[in-house]
């Protein structure tokens, strides 16, 4: 994923359309659509500075609460095979396997919210 900067009259703006409106406003100049090819230098006689650069890694707690929400959706969508075992409909050594991973789930869990620093146990 990459990030598009349109520097225009020292100022930055984060798209395509923002700028052409600066230059509007500006300039009241209009002018066709940004090309897929060769961007740079059709904004360069637009007087517009065109970059783009690698849409940074998200912090390391974004990707622990995203880890945790993905974990907390995977237990729920689980809770079915509880709830027969304690309905007796079912017995946990039909679910053994669940249980351990739903077990794995919750100590991944429970992990990740310490590091970001609070949470309760699940």
């Amino acid at each position: 994923n990459m990030i598009r900067k349109y520097t225009f009259n020292g100022k930055e703006y984060r798209s395509g359309y923002a700028v052409r409106q600066a230059i509007w406003k500006e300039d009241r100049k209009a002018f066709g659509e940004e090309p897929e090819e060769n961007k740079a230098e059709f904004w360069e006689k637009l007087g517009v500075a065109y970059t783009e650069e690698p849409d940074p890694e998200p912090p390391q707690r974004v990707l622990a609460l995203r880890e945790v929400r993905e974990l907390k959706a995977r237990l729920s969508e689980t809770d079915y095979a509880v709830i027969k075992i304690a309905e007796g409909a079912a017995t946990s050594e039909e679910y053994s396997e669940v249980i351990a991973q739903r077990g794995a789930w919750r100590a991944r869990i429970n992990e990740l919210e310490a590091q970001l620093g609070g949470g309760e146990n699940v």
